[in-house]
């Protein structure tokens, strides 16, 4: 069995919960607030996820484009030893 907690609630939100329990969406007020803080968790974890793919990707980028401009570079000192080697 899990840990117990006090909660307040707004009266407002309280309202609610009861009737979308009511409603049968939940079986009970307990229920949904375990659906929520689940819910909540895991939606953290997702954006964590997100954030380090995220990352990842501009890392890439970023690689990307520094290779990009040190193949240009490379095309340059190319060129000029060419043309050292006409004249």
């Amino acid at each position: 069995m899990g840990s117990k907690i006090l909660l307040n609630i707004p009266e407002k939100d309280m309202e609610r919960i009861e009737t979308l329990v009511k409603a049968g969406e939940y079986a009970t007020k307990s229920e949904f607030m375990r659906f929520a803080v689940k819910q909540l968790l895991y939606g953290e974890e997702r954006i964590g996820r997100l954030e380090a793919a995220t990352s990842k990707v501009q890392k890439q980028t970023k690689d990307r484009k520094q290779i990009e401009v040190e193949i240009e570079e490379a095309k340059a000192d190319t060129r000029r030893t060419l043309s050292k080697g006409r004249a």
